[in-house]
């Protein structure tokens, strides 16, 4: 069974399951006023407890922002009545409001699931089994790539019962360890995140020039000229050409970009050897049976 095979499923399948729970965390959003790209700060920062949080946690899985979009993202929440706010250091914890928002938040979501729940209960609580084995190979499995992101994912584990809030927030640990591969095949090349994120949206397709990775990237937070420096530095590296207006990758920078995401793989699917082959497809046909379901159910829903 092709590993990246069962992954592009899982990631398709939980896209839908996240389709199919928004509405129902839309509304908590507007009964409480914290905003959609507002409640996974929420989250971090129940799961970095029993610590309270800086920008400096949340840069180690996502470095492309600058830490002052961070800060106003948590003296938002603050402002909002959900955060306290350390002044001497800033540091931030949840309050009584953030900590209940935050449980109405899993709780919304997690019934949302249990009533999109396609599978009979024996297929569904296999499949939870057989994800849940992968999330504690990756959890065990050591450096690297480190675990520091499907660490933080796995505290919030609902349990086995029911199986599909299990297996969603398993995906959600999954994905998280996906980022800890990502994040370690990438620290060693000694490029800048910004520089990486830059070539990457070049080795998708998804930007041509100079102005659209401007506009691509503004909600990290950085100025366009800090963009026009990382592009110096990838001409410098030989892994872009071309003039502003029509960038182009190298083979040098596609193969750079390439190798990275090979690094990942390799880390990344290292511990799905803790399933066996017939078990690799039994999992792939159970997805199937999931992911179909879903889709047609969020379908009906919009």
């Amino acid at each position: 069974m092709d590993v990246l095979k069962i992954w592009e499923l899982i990631r398709h399948t939980h896209a839908h399951l996240i389709k199919g729970y928004e509405p129902a965390l839309q509304s908590v959003s507007q009964a409480t006023g914290v905003e959609p790209h507002l409640r996974g700060l929420l989250l971090a920062v129940l799961t970095i407890e029993p610590e309270s949080i800086t920008p400096s946690h949340l840069l180690v899985r996502v470095p492309y922002y600058t830490p002052e979009e961070y800060s106003e993202r948590l003296d938002k929440l603050a402002r909002l009545g959900f955060l306290e706010k350390m002044e001497e250091n800033a540091h931030y914890r949840l309050n009584p409001a953030g900590r209940e928002v935050v449980h109405r938040l899993i709780t919304a979501a997690r019934q949302a699931i249990v009533s999109l729940d396609p599978l009979p209960p024996d297929a569904g609580l296999r499949l939870a089994e057989l994800v849940g084995r992968l999330v504690d190979a990756s959890l065990n499995a050591g450096p690297p790539p480190g675990s520091w992101s499907i660490k933080l994912s796995s505290k919030i584990m609902p349990p086995l019962q029911p199986p599909l809030p299990y297996t969603e927030q398993a995906f959600s640990c999954l994905s998280a360890y996906r980022d800890d591969a990502h994040l370690a095949a990438w620290r060693d090349t000694g490029l800048s995140a910004m520089a990486l994120e830059e070539l990457t949206l070049l080795w998708q397709g998804a930007v041509a020039s100079y102005d659209e990775i401007c506009k691509k990237l503004a909600y990290r937070g950085h100025s366009c000229h800090i963009y026009s420096l990382m592009l110096q530095e990838l001409r410098h590296l030989g892994f872009v050409d071309g003039p502003d207006h029509d960038l182009r990758l190298t083979s040098a920078g596609r193969m750079y970009r390439s190798n990275i995401e090979e690094l990942t793989d390799r880390y990344f699917f290292a511990p799905w050897r803790a399933l066996g082959k017939s078990e690799q497809q039994e999992l792939y046909d159970l997805l199937q049976q999931l992911h179909t379901a879903i889709a047609e159910a969020v379908i009906r829903q919009s």
